[in-house]
């Protein structure tokens, strides 16, 4: 699997050409697996990305999946004397940064990316807010787990906020010196520290493999994100 070091458009590509991307319950395809009939060159596969988030395709993709999420809140917050509990991820779970990705070209640059969590202008997935808002009111424990690192705490606690986020129980972020090369056992470490303290976890919500590998959550939930990869 292609770690964030850019775009994956092998992956953009392929979805785009075989039409679609049923993100919900399908194992993210390496670039082998894919095999796309044609090569793409890279501006058509820009503007395909552009058109697949500006002409409301993400939108009702979105929307599908977080209907599903919602069918899935139970009504009661507490199971076998237990708090149930929501973990979800930042970056294109709770979050967009479409914007930003757009106009560095869909290029990922640390020291850029860093400096654009701290100008605090990600903007709330509509139907995500939406379900957090509902689990919140039903009483569940809703926790954060990003790959984001503890420097951008501050920026990335208030940006959740100013949007309508609150009331979360912790943010998990990785530690500035993380040197793993997957984000993954980092996000397994955390459900498993969740549930040490007698949650259970009754839903995971993320848009990358590595957000929801590992188990430890009842449901499992993937958003469509056609931008990047994380591994």
């Amino acid at each position: 699997m292609v770690t964030w070091r850019g775009v994956l458009w092998s992956v953009a590509i392929g979805v785009l050409l075989l039409g679609g991307s049923d993100c919900r319950h399908c194992p993210l395809q390496s670039a082998a697996a894919v095999q796309p009939p044609a090569l793409l060159a890279l501006p058509a596969a820009k503007a395909g990305v552009v058109a697949y988030y500006e002409q409301g395709q993400y939108e009702r993709e979105v929307a599908k999946v977080m209907a599903e999420a919602m069918a899935l809140l139970p009504e009661t917050a507490v199971q076998d004397g237990k708090r149930l509990a929501v973990v979800l991820d930042i970056d294109e779970t709770a979050l967009s940064t479409y914007e930003y990705q757009k106009g560095m070209g869909f290029g990922h640059y640390g020291k850029a990316w860093h400096q654009w969590i701290e100008m605090r202008r990600a903007t709330a997935i509509a139907p995500v807010l939406a379900f957090y808002q509902a689990a919140r009111a039903r009483g569940l424990a809703l926790f954060f787990v990003t790959g984001r690192r503890e420097k951008s705490r501050a920026a990335t606690e208030d940006n959740l906020r100013q949007v309508g986020y609150d009331g979360w129980e912790k943010l998990y972020m990785k530690a500035d010196d993380y040197r793993e090369p997957s984000v993954q056992p980092f996000k397994q470490r955390c459900r498993e520290e969740i549930e040490a303290a007698d949650y259970v976890i009754w839903l995971n919500i993320g848009d990358q493999r590595s957000d929801l590998d590992g188990g430890h959550a009842r449901h499992g939930i993937e958003l469509p994100n056609l931008i990047y990869t994380v591994e």
